[in-house]
């Protein structure tokens, strides 16, 4: 699978300078299939690509490629800082698209370095309680129907998945739902191509989560934020407040598109539709069959040789970049063809997909990004009757972006219905059906700097 090249040998050629195939520029709607596909045919398991103008890496097209890499942290590195390109000038860190910065956390690091800030984060995950937070995630799920019910008609990725997993995660850190409309108004930014927004909103996701530390050290609670700055290992706040973003970064649009795509492929595949309802499939292998075929995202950066390394193929030399690629990675011909159950087309209990990463940097929140999908699909299908897409199927529009690999609306159509309980308007709520948030504890206190980041970004809301 890889070997180390020995001293003497020929020289790795590195990425191709000529007729790569550019993953920047307008991509087109329906996905990046096609294009995994041709660069599979022309050059194997990895393949040269061209990121930006001028700025070469790997993808890694192969299944057992991927693994390989996602598992095998002594000749490959997370720290973004280790890439030739970095090194060397060509591309500054502080100015490149905000997933190929780098930050002090645990997805950038790795040994002891990774271990110390991971193990905090680990920690505290596992003192959540899911069963609690089941029901939490359920209320908040009514909540966002409610906005919409009586209507008939949402856009289910606006409206519903994209607001869920953050709202989520902010109750986890112990706020109330006007801070996580914000946080989930930034983070969505963060995803864009726009690098300019991009930037900003880092800078305000920085000033949130700072804020955040300063309140739970303040005033700890049992929540994530707090447990961490408790944590035995010591981190400093300023490490708190990061490895805080890591999680909101690393939920927040996996889960929100793997409600979106597990949605659509209930909407658009009679057979699994029937296979739902029928209660011959679970929610649970409906999720593990979209994380096969259609998972949140289609990229993730990289990885970094630490040494000259014949990895699929190809001769990657120390210091070059490795894509990870999931949708390629799962569209292996070695693995796409498992064994399928039954007229549903699903495999059943298949869970060797890439979604939650493998190796150190393996996700620790699977169980709760499980759990939140299940409980939003379920939420769907039981409370709007005759769900159904209001456009053709061939005109949902992918998300224009490289990474992630979801929709940019799902517009459906339902009979209208009753809310559960009566919304509040909010005018601070990211749409004007989302629901009101639920009323801060610290109402009478001075406002801080969370309070001042809420104000800011009310500004703009409130005169629209």
């Amino acid at each position: 699978m890889t070997t180390t090249r020995p001293d003497g040998g020929d020289p790795p050629t590195g990425p191709c300078p000529h007729q790569l195939a550019r993953l920047y520029g307008p991509q087109p709607d329906t996905g990046l299939d096609e294009l995994w596909e041709g660069l599979r045919e022309r050059h194997g398991a990895v393949a040269p690509v061209e990121l930006e103008d001028g700025v070469r890496v790997w993808v890694l097209l192969g299944y057992h490629e991927n693994l390989t890499v996602l598992r095998n942290q002594r000749l490959f590195s997370r720290d973004t800082r280790r890439w030739r390109e970095v090194v060397e000038g060509r591309v500054d860190l502080a100015t490149s698209r905000p997933m190929l910065s780098w930050r002090p956390n645990a997805l950038y690091s790795d040994g002891p370095q990774h271990t110390r800030l991971r193990t905090p984060i680990v920690d505290a995950l596992a003192r959540v309680d899911l069963t609690a937070t089941e029901r939490v995630v359920r209320r908040i799920s009514d909540d966002l129907v409610d906005a919409f019910v009586a209507e008939g008609r949402a856009d289910l990725v606006a409206e519903f998945a994209g607001p869920l997993p953050v709202l989520v995660v902010n109750r986890l850190y112990g706020l109330s739902d006007s801070y996580g409309h914000m946080l989930g108004d930034l983070t969505s930014i963060v995803f864009e191509e726009d690098t300019k927004r991009g930037s900003d909103a880092v800078s305000r996701l920085q000033q949130y989560f700072a804020g955040l530390v300063v309140r739970k050290r303040e005033r700890p609670g049992a929540d994530l934020v707090s447990w961490m700055l408790a944590h035995p290992v010591g981190l400093s706040d300023h490490e708190v407040a990061h490895q805080a973003a890591l999680i909101n970064n690393a939920s927040h649009q996996p889960t929100t598109h793997l409600i979106g795509n597990t949605v659509r492929t209930l909407l658009t595949d009679p057979a699994i539709r029937q296979a739902q309802a029928d209660a011959r499939v679970s929610i649970q292998d409906l999720l593990d069959h979209v994380m096969w075929t259609d998972m949140p995202f289609q990229l993730l950066p990289a990885r970094f040789a630490l040494q000259d390394v014949r990895i699929g193929g190809a001769d990657v030399r120390a210091g070059d970049a490795l894509l990870i690629g999931f949708a390629p990675g799962h569209r292996d011909p070695a693995v796409r063809h498992a064994p399928e159950s039954g007229d549903s087309g699903i495999a059943l209990g298949n869970r060797a997909h890439l979604m939650f990463g493998a190796g150190p940097h393996a996700c620790p929140a699977r169980e709760l990004a499980r759990m939140i999908a299940a409980v939003a699909v379920r939420t769907l299908t039981e409370r709007l009757t005759g769900l159904r897409l209001a456009v053709p199927p061939e005109d949902l529009r992918m998300v224009p972006s490289v990474f992630v690999r979801g929709l940019r609306e799902l517009p459906v159509a339902f009979v209208p219905g009753e809310p559960l309980r009566q919304a509040r308007p909010d005018p601070a709520a990211r749409g004007s059906r989302c629901p009101a948030p639920r009323p801060a504890a610290e109402d009478h206190r001075e406002p801080d700097l969370l309070d001042r980041l809420l104000s800011w970004w009310r500004g703009p809301r409130q005169k629209a």
